[in-house]
């Protein structure tokens, strides 16, 4: 499976040393020492170099010190630790080296200090990143050996690195060798237990390889080393979930459900202010038929972020309930927003309430400039097309399935099997919603009006809580009575 690396540059990147020290600024590990006589200076010819690389004030303030006052190691530290900021910014290997340079002088003068290994590290790591020293990795473990293991969860280990210079190597190559990778993150976990990006990205190789109890174990084992991270509980919660919809229908697996949404309330207090999180959470609550606790996450995420995406999201929800007003109400908000009505949860909320013409207004813009549709596009169109009496939309040529099920629906749909032979194939409780209700339907248009309710009744009754079909279901039982 592909390695999303741009993701993983992102995350791995960032070493997040404790440093942050601004240059210029008194650094009090570092004393005076003599280094040089006082009319010369043994860096000279690198000052150039700074100054050649680094035209600003700061650099030549500092170039400055250093010449006036030798015995001051202070200026050199300010410069390597400029350098590297700059270097690991704008991916500059000549700034970067000229700042391993300054910083390994001064390393010699003061052996462990944390402030100077810590800003080698970073030098190191970058290294690893960008292949930029071939023994890069092993002076980065050598540093990340001296720092405190205190010092260690606010850091990558080296093998992070390493796992994403790896990573890109193989995608540029056109090489899969998901073993490989696995073992360096799991050198990761050994070299720094505290750091929760290892646990993190080895689960998501695992859950890729859909070894989702792998996965889940190697999460539960960085909760066990970390108790502070909203990313590491998201993941275990987003692994929940995985597996919960890795055989088709989410509602077999309420045990998976119950522990994402679990995971996701861990997750929150750590970033309060994520609205994915909050999104993450309403979908699991509402897939629990915890209506209120899910509407009202889902009402947090719209304060956090307001945008027509998040609302038009509200208004799916109230509309699955039967909140009709409320959700055309956020409906035209989002639309004022740039929720464009080509998006399928427009038509979707004007056919859970009935309202049959807007519906077939936001299923014309749906299928514009579409060129593949699959087995509910083609049912959603019939539907709509029948009930607000306008022709039908001709998309039956464009039609995909992902699934034997899916197929099975189509042929039914076009009426090459039977509802006896549909039945038969409906295992799940999400199939079985979709075999209730749209055999329903068919009874309905052909006069069978009682046994047409006793399907729609019993696709209600599998709890699929957000299929669409249950709001439909609940229309027709309605127009019925």
């Amino acid at each position: 499976m592909r390695i999303y690396l741009l993701t993983i540059l992102l995350a791995i990147s960032i070493t997040g040393c404790a440093v942050k020290k601004t240059a210029g600024t008194s650094n009090p590990g570092i004393k005076v020492t003599a280094v040089a006589p006082a009319n010369e200076h043994k860096m000279a010819s690198y000052f150039q170099e700074s100054l050649r690389l680094n035209k600003s004030d700061t650099v030549s303030e500092l170039i400055l010190s250093a010449q006036k006052n030798p015995d001051n190691s202070e200026p050199l530290y300010s410069l390597g630790y400029l350098h590297m900021q700059n270097g690991i910014r704008t991916k500059s290997a000549p700034e970067i080296q000229l700042a391993e340079t300054y910083l390994t002088e001064v390393i010699k003068q003061f052996p462990g200090n944390y402030s100077v290994l810590q800003s080698l590290y970073n030098i190191y790591y970058d290294n690893i990143l960008r292949n930029r020293d071939p023994d890069a990795f092993n002076k980065a473990k050598a540093v990340f050996m001296q720092l405190p293991e205190s010092f260690h969860s606010n850091m990558n280990p080296p093998s992070l690195a390493k796992y994403a210079a790896t990573a890109a190597r193989q995608e540029m190559e056109h090489e899969t060798d998901r073993q490989a990778l696995r073992d360096i993150l799991l050198a990761a976990i050994h070299e720094s237990p505290t750091t929760d990006m290892s646990y993190i990205q080895l689960a998501k190789l695992y859950r890729e390889d859909r070894y989702f109890a792998l996965a889940l174990a190697t999460l539960k084992l960085g909760e066990e080393n970390i108790s502070n991270s909203a990313e590491l509980y998201q993941a275990i919660a987003d692994t929940y979930n995985d597996r919960a919809e890795v055989k088709g229908c989410t509602y077999e697996n309420a045990s998976d459900i119950h522990n994402s949404s679990k995971y996701y309330l861990l997750a929150i207090p750590f970033n309060p202010d994520n609205p994915q999180l909050h999104y993450a959470l309403s979908q699991s609550l509402l897939d629990q038929n915890l209506n209120y606790l899910g509407l009202n996450e889902a009402k947090i995420a719209l304060e956090l972020k307001s945008s027509a995406e998040n609302i038009s999201i509200n208004a799916q929800h109230l509309s699955m309930l039967g909140h009709h007003q409320q959700a055309l109400e956020l409906l035209q908000q989002a639309v004022g927003q740039g929720y464009s009505p080509s998006r399928a949860g427009y038509h979707e909320i004007y056919m859970n309430q009935g309202d049959w013409t807007n519906a077939a207004v936001g299923f014309t813009q749906y299928i514009k400039n579409r060129e593949k549709f699959n087995v509910y596009d083609l049912i959603k169109g019939d539907i709509i097309a029948q009930q607000a009496h306008i022709p039908p939309w001709i998309i039956s040529k464009n039609i995909s399935t992902q699934n034997p099920w899916e197929q099975a629906l189509l042929n039914y749909w076009r009426a090459q099997i039977t509802a006896e032979e549909l039945k038969s194939v409906a295992h799940t409780s999400c199939e079985k919603t979709e075999y209730y209700f749209y055999t329903g339907y068919r009874d309905l248009l052909a006069g069978k009006k009682s046994l047409a309710d006793t399907k729609f009744t019993s696709a209600i009754n599998q709890n699929t809580y957000r299929f669409i079909e249950r709001p439909l279901a609940r229309h027709f039982l309605n127009l019925n009575e």
